[in-house]
C-alpha cells in the first residue's frame, strides 16, 4: 500500500515538490476539465501550511509566476481548516462516519415508502440523464454536453454500482458509488459516492437516507467518501454549503477540501 512518504517521493522524482517558510507542497498545472479554466491544483501540503498566513500569501505568488498561463491555485487542506478570503470552498470530501453494516429497514417495512434495488442495465440511460443533470447543477451557467468524457468515466467505471429508488415501483433517483477509488496522497482505498439525486421532494429525505444505506453496505470495509462541489455563483453557493452543514449535522465529516484563489 502507497503512503504520503510514497507520494512525496513520486512526486520529488517528478521535480514536484517545493517548500515555502519550511512548508512541503507538490503543485502543478492541471485546466479543469468541466470549466477549462487553466490553474495550478497543489495536491499535498504539509499540515501547517494553511494557518501560516504568509506561507499561503508566499505559495500563491510562487505558483502564480511559475504557472503564468493559469488563473486559479486550488490547496488541498486536510480535515475542516478553513483558509481567509479571497479564498473561497470549491471542493469538499466527506467521510461517512456512521458504521457501514448499519441496518437499513427493509423494504415495504412499516413506516417506509421507498424502496432501493439495484441498477440493472435497463437503468443505464436513466442514470446517465441523472449524472447529467448532476454536473450541470454543479456548474451553473456551464452547459455541460450530455456525453462529456468526466460523464463517461463514471458510467463506465468497472467498479461502478448504481442503485435506484422507487416509490410504488416507480423509480425517483439514484445513487452512484465507485467501489474501486484509491487516495493519490494518502494512498488509501476507498469508495466514492458520486451521486445520489433524487426527483421526487417528497421522499427525497427517505431515498436519500436509504441510498446511502445501501451504498455503505456495498462497499464494506473500505471508507465511503463523498463530495460537495461549491460553485462560484452566490445563490448556488450558498445551496451547496447548506447541503454541506446539513451532511455534517448527520452521518458525515470532513476528510478534505480542495480552497481556490483566483488572481
Amino acid at each position: 500500500m502507497n503512503t504520503p512518504d510514497d507520494y512525496l517521493e513520486r512526486a520529488r522524482l517528478a521535480g514536484l515538490v517545493d517548500e515555502v517558510r519550511g512548508h512541503r507542497y507538490v503543485a502543478d498545472q492541471y485546466d479543469d476539465p468541466f470549466t477549462a479554466r487553466p490553474q495550478v491544483l497543489v495536491e499535498y501540503c504539509d499540515p501547517g501550511l494553511p494557518e501560516d498566513a504568509e506561507a499561503l500569501s508566499e505559495l500563491c505568488d510562487r505558483v502564480r509566476k511559475r504557472h503564468t498561463d493559469t488563473e486559479a491555485v486550488l490547496l488541498r487542506v486536510s480535515g475542516g481548516v478553513p483558509l481567509p478570503e479571497p479564498w473561497r470552498p470549491r471542493l469538499t470530501y466527506i467521510r461517512h462516519d456512521r458504521p457501514a453494516n448499519a441496518t437499513a429497514p427493509r423494504p415495504g417495512s412499516p413506516g417506509t415508502t421507498v424502496d432501493v434495488r439495484p441498477a440493472a442495465p435497463g437503468d443505464d440511460a436513466r442514470v446517465h440523464a441523472w449524472l447529467v443533470r448532476a454536473y450541470r447543477n454543479a456548474y451553473p451557467g456551464l452547459e455541460v454536453d450530455a456525453e462529456h468524457a468526466g460523464i463517461k468515466v463514471v458510467l463506465t467505471n468497472p467498479g461502478r454500482r448504481s442503485f435506484i429508488a422507487q416509490v410504488a415501483g416507480v423509480p425517483i433517483g439514484h445513487g452512484t458509488v465507485l467501489t474501486d477509488e484509491r487516495d493519490e496522497v494518502t494512498g488509501e482505498a476507498f469508495a466514492e459516492l458520486v451521486d445520489i439525486l433524487i426527483d421526487d421532494a417528497e421522499h427525497r429525505r427517505e431515498a436519500t437516507t436509504a441510498l446511502v444505506a445501501a451504498a455503505a453496505r456495498a462497499t464494506v470495509p473500505r471508507r465511503l467518501c463523498g463530495h460537495v462541489v461549491h460553485p462560484h455563483e452566490p445563490e448556488p453557493a450558498r445551496h451547496a454549503d447548506m447541503v454541506l452543514q446539513t451532511l455534517l449535522r448527520s452521518d458525515w465529516s470532513v476528510d478534505h477540501a480542495f480552497w481556490e484563489r483566483t488572481w
